[in-house]
């Protein structure tokens, strides 16, 4: 299995969870109506990811891109729990 297609999966989940809840988090009453939308909109979500992590030149980039995106997104939830949000 190549790099690019390990990021993709491994790194492209807890990414796409992430990015959910942040939008989750921005609705009123933090999106309690919006639960089973996200839950369905997840598995895309994570196969876009997967998709697009061929789309770097090497698995290095992918990881490299994909970790920073985890990093910042798992960043700004932890800041906005720490917030009171």
């Amino acid at each position: 299995m190549s790099a690019r297609a390990c990021a993709g999966v491994l790194l492209g989940l807890p990414l796409s969870a992430a990015l959910l809840a942040l939008a989750l988090i921005g609705l009123p009453q933090q999106g309690q109506a919006w639960v089973i939308p996200a839950l369905i909109a997840f598995f895309p979500l994570w196969t876009a990811f997967m998709a697009g992590a061929f789309f770097f030149r090497d698995g290095r980039r992918a990881w490299l891109v994909l970790g920073a995106g985890n990093v910042v997104a798992f960043g700004l939830l932890w800041s906005l729990r720490l917030a009171g949000l």
